[in-house]
């Protein structure tokens, strides 16, 4: 009887505890649940950037030269006008040399040839006033020889008419004598432009002495043909003069002759100074292109005060253009540099600023102006964003965001490429639609929350707006009053029945 109780016992616990378990496991689990509800969101943007002077430099070298010294690294702080590069400077002082060679070789030239020209200018002049002065004279003595009576007409005039001959004979020899002047002053201009090219070098020239032998030996047949020529005028004019004077009494013929004498004389003295004349004007011709030689000189000058420049800028370096962190060195020492080709970067310290990359959802939130805080480190320093770049750029993960430049106001020196941590306000959005932020997950389908349909715990995709960290906006997904599951481990009653606790 007894065992038979026991058994009935036994039985009777089991019944139970197996009905508590169908009972427990029957029960819906409780999960947390809030309503959305509507109210204001004041979001706050975060993010990081690098800490950057307000401007990039990028500092050209001066000068074409080999590197002699650096001065300056990466990460040093110089100020404006330190010098950051030394130059050798040979090059340069090559150039200044050669163009001091160059400078005193054009101006021998130039004083040789003003020399000359103002030597031939005052023999032109003299000769040019000779000619006025035999002009005078010439017409005096021959309205004075005019002026007496010769009484025999006919004699008078056949006199004349060989006086005539004699005198067309001269203008003709005189003529001559002019273009035998003219090609003995070319002859003599090309003598000293040779010279003038030689310049002081004692080494012969085959070649050149040759052509100089030339020249003399034509200037000296030049010469004959002019004494020649002369020495028939000289004889046509005592022809002329030894014409027979019939019907003047003695008187009168002793100042006929006297006359005729001085006549001889000045035609001699006139012929003279024409052929100076033609001389001289030759020669000027020939020193025409003395303006050129003053171009050269200008233009020389110009060039050696452009190679001392150049000298003055290899001696005195490369110095920093403004206050600021060196970032790159892209020389050393010994490396030659072309003018103008850039060999350091460096970042202004006249200001400080952050780069920040903010996404296609909260950059319609940012505007020019607006207020931010930087943190680096332990330091807290007020910002202002300063520019909205208008085009993005791609992420370290390919997605495209945009760069927000922020101002950091502070007199500090500041280490440049420094993460810095940004926190921005964004705008108010009031009496929106909205639902604790730890309710929202996300996965590649966008935003979703948790919600009991019926009994059964679901998964539901869901628009959001603007968050301030506690709370996000709801724009599409939930209605105010709608519940939502605030449970971490929502996940694991995904398509169970569950029990609301609000």
């Amino acid at each position: 009887m007894k065992k038979h109780l026991k058994l009935i016992i036994i039985i009777i616990a089991v019944a139970a505890a197996a009905a508590g378990g169908l009972i427990y496991y029957l029960t819906p689990d409780p999960v947390r649940v809030v309503a959305a509800d509507t109210g204001d969101i004041s979001p706050t943007l975060k993010g990081t950037g690098k800490l950057e002077g307000d401007r990039g430099i990028t500092v050209y070298s001066d000068v074409a030269g080999t590197v002699s010294a650096k001065y300056a690294g990466r990460g040093d702080r110089v100020k404006k006008g330190d010098l950051l590069l030394g130059y050798e400077g040979e090059t340069q002082q090559d150039q200044v040399e050669i163009a001091e060679t160059d400078v005193d070789y054009s101006e021998k030239i130039l004083d040789a040839a003003s020399e000359n020209r103002a030597k031939y200018q005052a023999k032109y002049n003299k000769a040019v006033s000779d000619i006025e002065n035999c002009k005078t004279v010439y017409a005096l003595l021959e309205s004075s020889i005019m002026a007496i009576n010769i009484s025999d007409q006919q004699k008078s005039y056949e006199i004349r008419e060989q006086q005539k001959v004699y005198q067309n004979d001269i203008l003709k020899m005189q003529t001559e004598i002019s273009d035998k002047q003219a090609d003995l002053a070319k002859v003599e201009a090309d003598l000293k432009g040779i010279e003038l090219k030689g310049g002081d070098s004692e080494k012969k020239d085959p070649k050149k002495e040759k052509e100089v032998d030339e020249l003399v030996s034509k200037a000296q047949d030049y010469q004959d043909d002019i004494k020649k020529l002369n020495d028939k005028i000289c004889d046509a004019q005592r022809a002329s003069l030894c014409l027979p004077q019939e019907c003047m009494d003695p008187e009168t013929y002793k100042q006929y002759t006297l006359y005729q004498n001085q006549l001889e004389t000045v035609t001699r003295l006139w012929s003279e100074a024409r052929t100076d004349k033609d001389t001289a004007q030759s020669m000027l011709t020939a020193y025409t292109e003395i303006y050129s030689d003053e171009q050269q000189v200008e233009q020389n000058k110009l060039s050696l005060d452009k190679a001392q420049r150049e000298l003055d800028r290899a001696l005195g370096g490369t110095v920093s253009p403004a206050d600021g962190i060196i970032t790159e060195c892209l020389v050393d020492v010994g490396a030659y540099v072309e003018k103008g080709v850039p060999v350091l970067y460096m970042q202004s310290a006249s200001g400080y600023k952050v780069k920040m990359m903010v996404s296609k959802y909260d950059i319609d939130s940012i505007s020019e102006g607006q207020k931010a805080e930087v943190r680096i480190g332990d330091s807290v320093y007020e910002g202002t964003v300063e520019k909205i770049n208008q085009s993005a750029e791609n992420d370290a993960s390919g997605k495209a965001k945009v760069i927000v430049e922020i101002g950091i106001d502070t007199d500090k020196d500041m280490i440049v490429g420094l993460d810095a941590d940004v926190t921005l306000e964004l705008k108010q959005s009031a009496g929106v639609v909205r639902i604790p932020s730890e309710c929202i997950y996300t996965d590649d389908g966008g935003s979703y929350v948790y919600v009991v349909n019926g009994k059964t715990l679901e998964k539901k995709y869901i628009t959001t707006g603007l968050s301030d960290g506690t709370y996000t906006e709801i724009k599409e997904g939930i209605n105010p009053g709608g519940h939502v599951v605030m449970d971490p481990d929502a996940a694991d009653y995904e398509g169970e029945t569950v029990k609301e606790e609000m």
